[in-house]
């Protein structure tokens, strides 16, 4: 890698992460505790195989 990738790459993943939590406050500004329940359930970037939303969950967390 020379200079310029590193920069690049290091400049696009703050990007994401930046925008990632942008979106989140956004999110939690328009749905609130529904969205909050849904954060606590599901991880952010890095998906976990064991934090995942079943249907039961999701049907119950869309239904309010």
């Amino acid at each position: 890698m020379n200079a310029a990738m590193v920069v690049s790459a290091l400049w696009i993943t703050g990007y994401f992460i930046l925008g990632s939590r942008l979106e989140e406050q956004k999110l939690l500004a328009r749905f609130g505790d529904t969205y909050r329940d849904y954060m606590a359930r599901v991880p952010g970037l890095l998906p976990r195989p064991w934090k995942i939303l079943g249907r039961d969950e999701a049907r119950r967390l869309g239904g309010r």
